[in-house]
C-alpha cells in the first residue's frame, strides 16, 4: 500500500452548488439594502432624477390653464366652458387674479393663462374691441397651447361680430340677436382644415411626461448601483472572506456565481423599484410586460457582468466604486440617459 492511510480531503468540490451560490447572493443583496448611504443613491435619487426629467423634457399631459374671470358673468361662464369642451387636453383652473397667474405661469406651476376683463358681458354688447389678455412662456407658445384658447375665443368673437351686425340691420336687441346667433352657430356651414400628419411620430409618442426620465434612469441606475456594489466584492477580498470561503468544501464555480448573482440582484432591486414608482406614482406605461422584462433583465447581466470585471480589476473598494460611477455615467451621457440624443449635435449622435 502506497501513501498515507488518512489522506486529506480535498480543499475543493468540482460541483457546482446552487444552494450556497444563492445565500452568497442573499448576503450581498443584503449588504447593499443595510447600508444606509446606499439607500439614498438606489431610492432616492432615481426618483428625484425623473421628476426632474419629466418637468424639463417630457412636457405635462395635459395643459395646465390658468383663467381669471368676473365673478357672476355669465358671458364669462360660457366662455370658460368653451375652454373645457373645446380640448380634451386642457386643464382649466380658475386663479384669484392677474398677478398670481403671472407668477404661476413664470414658476412652471401653469402652462399659460387667460385673463377676462371684469365688465367682459357688458363689453360684449358694446361697439368697441374687447382684448383678452394671454399670458405664456415661450416654450407653451411653441407647444400650441394658445391654439385652444384662440379657437374658443374664435367661436364666442363669431358670435358677437353676428350679433353686432344683427342689430346694426335693425334686428332687435343685442341679447336676442347673441342669443339666435349662438343658437345657430352648429348649423351654419364653416370651414374644416384637414390636417395630415407626416413623418415618423416621436419617440415617447403617446406616454406620459415622465417616460423619458423613467426609462432612461432605469438603465442609468442599474448599471451605476452595480458598479457600486462592485466595490463590495473588494472589501471581501481584502478582507479575507473570500480565502475563507476558497478553504470550506465549497467550489469556485459557486463563489464566483454567487457574487455575480449578487450584483444581478442588486441591479434587479434597483429595477424593480424604478418601475414600481414610475408605474404606481407618475403613470408611466412600460408596455408589454413580458417585453419590458426581458429587456431588463437581460440589462441586469451586462451591469452584473460590468460590476464583476471592475471588481476584479481593482485594488481597494474606493478605486472600484469611483471607476464604476465614472464609467457609468460617461456611458449614460453618452447613450442618451442625461438629454434625450436626439437634441445633441449630429457628431454626438
Amino acid at each position: 500500500m502506497t501513501g498515507p492511510l488518512n489522506a486529506p480531503a480535498p480543499l475543493h468540490h468540482p460541483r457546482f452548488e446552487p444552494g450556497k451560490a444563492f445565500e452568497i447572493a442573499r448576503v450581498n443583496l443584503l449588504r447593499q439594502v443595510r447600508d444606509r448611504g446606499d439607500l439614498f443613491f438606489v431610492f432616492v435619487l432615481p426618483t428625484i432624477i425623473v421628476v426632474a426629467l419629466g418637468l424639463q423634457f417630457g412636457g405635462p399631459s395635459l395643459v395646465r390653464l390658468g383663467v381669471v374671470a368676473p365673478t357672476g358673468d355669465a358671458a364669462a361662464t360660457s366662455l370658460v366652458e368653451a375652454l373645457r369642451s373645446g380640448d380634451a387636453s386642457v386643464d382649466v383652473r380658475f386663479v384669484a387674479d392677474a398677478g398670481t397667474l403671472r407668477s404661476r405661469v413664470e414658476h412652471g406651476q401653469l402652462e399659460a393663462g387667460l385673463v377676462i376683463p371684469d365688465g367682459y358681458a357688458a363689453d360684449l354688447r358694446g361697439t368697441g374691441t374687447l382684448t383678452l389678455e394671454f399670458v405664456g412662456t415661450t416654450q407653451a407658445l411653441t407647444r400650441g397651447v394658445r391654439a385652444p384658447v384662440e379657437a374658443a375665443v374664435a367661436k364666442v368673437a363669431a358670435v358677437t361680430t353676428a350679433a353686432r351686425i344683427a342689430v346694426a340691420e335693425g334686428a332687435g336687441t343685442v341679447d336676442a340677436a347673441a342669443s339666435a346667433a349662438a343658437g345657430s352657430y352648429a348649423t351654419v356651414p364653416g370651414m374644416t382644415i384637414q390636417t395630415t400628419v407626416v413623418g415618423e411620430p416621436g419617440q415617447f409618442a403617446g406616454f406620459s411626461q415622465f417616460t423619458f426620465g423613467a426609462s432612461t434612469q432605469l438603465i442609468l441606475f442599474m448599471f451605476l448601483t452595480s458598479m457600486t456594489a462592485a466595490g463590495r466584492l473588494v472589501h471581501t477580498k481584502q478582507m479575507g472572506v473570500s480565502r475563507r470561503m476558497v478553504a470550506t468544501p465549497t467550489s469556485v464555480w459557486t463563489i464566483v456565481a454567487g457574487e455575480a448573482l449578487g450584483r444581478y440582484l442588486v441591479a434587479m432591486l434597483q429595477a424593480a423599484y424604478i418601475v414600481a414608482v414610475t408605474s404606481l406614482v407618475f403613470g408611466v406605461s412600460w408596455g408589454d410586460p413580458l417585453a419590458a422584462g426581458a429587456i431588463i433583465m437581460v440589462f441586469g447581466l451586462v451591469a452584473a457582468g460590468a460590476a464583476m470585471l471592475v471588481g476584479a480589476m481593482s485594488e481597494n473598494g474606493d478605486q472600484a466604486a469611483s471607476m464604476g460611477v465614472f464609467v457609468g455615467l460617461a456611458l449614460g451621457a453618452l447613450g442618451g440617459c442625461m438629454i434625450p440624443w436626439q437634441i445633441m449635435p449630429p457628431v454626438m449622435q
